[in-house]
């Protein structure tokens, strides 16, 4: 038999034994009362007797509830037609009193029906139709709770997606540009150039469906791209990486430190005959990561009313979006150069797995 057959036929049984445990304590809830009662009125039947009588009247009324989801199914309450609603479960509440009372006759064994009110059956019907849209509402109230969540979701995705796809052509134009330089006079520097920014590529298809990769990983990426700068810039590029061990294995939003170097690179390096130095240090405190880009350059001249340009404000923007307000983002220039700070949650890939509340906030 298939896995889906033996699904099928374990969901077959566990809505049948879910059905006969509801009905069964109902009825023994219902017959200890009944035998309290009977006892108090100066009757003498015993314990088991009650509960007999008590499981073959549920039961039926078990047998009943089956017809009854169903017809709520096809007719529920809706606003445009509760007249009809109430109209159409009205008549069936009193059409079920009868019937109900012939074939509980007819279980007891017994050749007379005693006939009573309906209005105690006609109360049971409606008990059950209110059960069972309270649980069609619950399950439309999660289900639309999943589609806003599942909604929101793809929606803060396609956000990052756009602001990494705003930073990132920006290094793929620049190198490109720098091959077709070399290609004149350093054939070989050229190729160079170009098999690493073919791995650099490799790398980032291999990673762009995940949100977050680890330190380690982004470090790995970052030192391949630096490689590629160097190959343009020589010896006047100067890079040095400091990382923690124990935050090796943080995770980081993927490619988040590539366009903050990009940033250094064209600041404190391009525009310098001398050349210059980038930075980058990593370590963990207090339950956060915290990451340092600094080079030796000056400021970016378009500059917007926090004092970053559009790529850190892309990068903050991309910060805000996945953690809200658990992340800190500085930017400060002095005598020295630039320096760009991140804080953010220090969590690794193991911590990621298991359940948290608000793990990332929009």
């Amino acid at each position: 038999m298939s896995q889906s057959g033996r699904n099928l036929i374990r969901e077959f049984w566990t809505k049948w034994l879910l059905w006969l445990c509801v009905w069964t304590a109902v009825a023994l809830c219902f017959g200890h009362q009944s035998f309290i009662h009977l006892r108090k009125a100066g009757a003498d039947p015993s314990w088991w007797q009650v509960i007999h009588w008590s499981l073959e009247d549920w039961y039926v009324w078990g047998l009943f509830s089956m017809g009854i989801f169903e017809l709520a199914r096809r007719f529920p309450l809706q606003r445009q037609r509760w007249l009809a609603f109430l109209a159409l479960h009205g008549a069936m509440g009193f059409l079920v009193s009868p019937v109900y009372q012939a074939i509980r006759s007819t279980v007891c064994g017994m050749d007379v029906i005693a006939w009573r009110q309906p209005l105690p059956d006609v109360i049971v019907y409606w008990i059950i139709l209110t059960a069972w849209h309270a649980n069609h509402w619950r399950r439309e109230s999660n289900d639309e709770a999943l589609r806003a969540a599942n909604l929101e979701r793809q929606m803060v995705e396609a956000q990052l997606l756009a602001l990494r796809m705003q930073l990132n052509p920006h290094f793929l134009f620049n190198t490109l540009n720098a091959i077709a330089t070399l290609l004149r006079h350093d054939i070989e520097a050229a190729e160079r150039m170009l098999v690493r920014l073919s791995e650099l590529l490799r790398s980032a298809l291999d990673t762009a469906a995940e949100p977050e990769v680890s330190l380690n990983k982004e470090v790995d990426f970052l030192e391949r791209y630096v490689e590629i700068e160097q190959l343009r810039f020589g010896d006047r590029l100067n890079f040095v990486c400091h990382v923690s061990p124990d935050a090796r294995s943080a995770l980081v939003p993927n490619l988040i430190l590539q366009p903050l170097v990009e940033n250094a690179i064209k600041h404190g390096i391009e525009n310098r005959s001398r050349g210059g130095r980038v930075e980058l240090s990593a370590t963990r405190s207090n339950g956060s990561l915290h990451l340092e880009i600094r080079d030796n350059g000056k400021a970016p001249e378009a500059v917007d009313e926090n004092g970053m340009g559009v790529g850190l404000t892309n990068t903050r923007t991309r910060l805000e979006t996945m953690y809200g307000d658990r992340q800190q983002m500085g930017f400060n220039l002095d005598a020295d150069g630039c320096v760009v700070t991140l804080d953010i949650p220090f969590h690794t890939e193991d911590a990621a797995q298991l359940p948290a509340d608000n793990a990332h906030a929009a």
